[in-house]
């Protein structure tokens, strides 16, 4: 099951970056947010195909829970909504040349790392730990998802920014760093990853929190992550 979503996430995620235009991407976001059949006819044929079979697969995953376990489902529909929306947001600050802020841009973009997304979705065929308690935990955003999702996102801007500039893309925390602050790039840099440093202590020190079983199958997944 995760391994489809982890596809389904990468597809909505080129969508975005690259073929949909903005009021598609609104058409698109509006329908997730839906997330009924019916919505589909509102969108273009590409779209269609796209949200079409993503609505038939959670479906099916559905149909494979036990009854007592189909509650999981409204939190991968969730978690997948939440991901669509900062994708939309994203995408409204490329098509707009907005510069965040460096707070207002991990409000977003900590949850378009898809670590949100993907603590839920590996919850949904685990079993037995997988109760409402622990699907509750995940949906909170909890401090080892967002250490993760803020390692991953400032990482991933560090690696990539210098090849940034050579198509349009949404403002990089790196660029939102050098704005806010006036700093050169090897300053902007810097900072992030003492932030960075700061995320790994928070993670590390919440897999030690919670080293209990119900949550260490879980946390196990996340750390390797």
């Amino acid at each position: 099951m995760t391994t489809k979503i982890v596809t389904f996430t990468s597809i909505l995620d080129d969508i975005y970056d690259d073929y949909s235009t903005l009021a598609e991407s609104q058409l698109l976001i509006d329908a997730i947010q839906r997330w009924d059949f019916e919505a589909v006819d509102q969108l273009p044929e590409y779209l269609k195909d796209f949200l079409l079979k993503l609505l038939i697969t959670v479906q099916e995953f559905e149909t494979e829970l036990a009854a007592e376990e189909k509650f999981r489902i409204f939190y991968l529909k969730e978690a997948m909504k939440s991901l669509a929306g900062a994708y939309f947001e994203e995408s409204r600050w490329r098509d707009e040349k907005y510069v965040p802020t460096l707070e207002e841009h991990l409000g977003v973009s900590k949850m378009s790392s898809a670590y949100p997304l993907f603590s839920s979705a590996i919850l949904v065929g685990m079993g037995e730990v997988a109760t409402k308690e622990a699907f509750g935990w995940a949906a909170s955003f909890p401090k080892i998802v967002e250490a993760s999702a803020v390692i991953g996102r400032i990482m991933n801007d560090v690696a990539s920014y210098p090849r940034e500039g050579k198509r349009e893309h949404v403002a990089s925390t790196v660029h939102c760093c050098m704005k806010e602050y006036g700093t050169p790039i090897d300053d902007a840099c810097k900072k992030l990853r003492g932030m960075v440093e700061d995320a790994w202590q928070t993670k590390n020190a919440s897999i030690r929190q919670h080293s209990s079983p119900r949550y260490s199958k879980h946390h196990s997944i996340l750390h390797e992550s």
